[in-house]
């Protein structure tokens, strides 16, 4: 059983390797920008960019959401195991309860 010490514990931890995977990429932006001789703004900054910054970008942004639909997903796949567990959805070894969940209201609401 889970308490909400170790779910915490758990969220502080997936949630800092995110953020230190933010810093990682920020850190090759700079050391790159280094090494290519070239003065590129920070990552994230608005103004003309090259490919390399913008590429930088995309990807921290892509890191950041995580932030936000990690904890979405898991609350999913949580309501889908109780979905399953009174008989409303069938999930296979290998399927996701999350999908199972979403799967679900879309048939019981029209969404298809």
């Amino acid at each position: 059983m889970t308490t909400d010490t170790s779910k915490k514990k758990m969220a502080n931890s997936w949630e800092s390797e995110v953020k230190r995977g933010i810093e990682l990429l920020k850190l090759c932006h700079k050391l790159q920008s280094e090494n290519d001789g070239v003065d590129r703004p920070e990552p994230l900054a608005v103004g003309t960019l090259d490919q390399f910054t913008r590429d930088i970008n995309s990807a921290i942004t892509w890191m950041g959401s995580i932030i936000k639909l990690y904890p979405q997903s898991q609350q999913l796949a949580a309501l889908g195991r109780k979905l399953e567990a009174d008989g409303k959805v069938e999930v296979a070894v290998g399927d996701s309860y999350s999908e199972a969940m979403l799967a679900y209201l879309c048939r019981e609401h029209g969404f298809n």
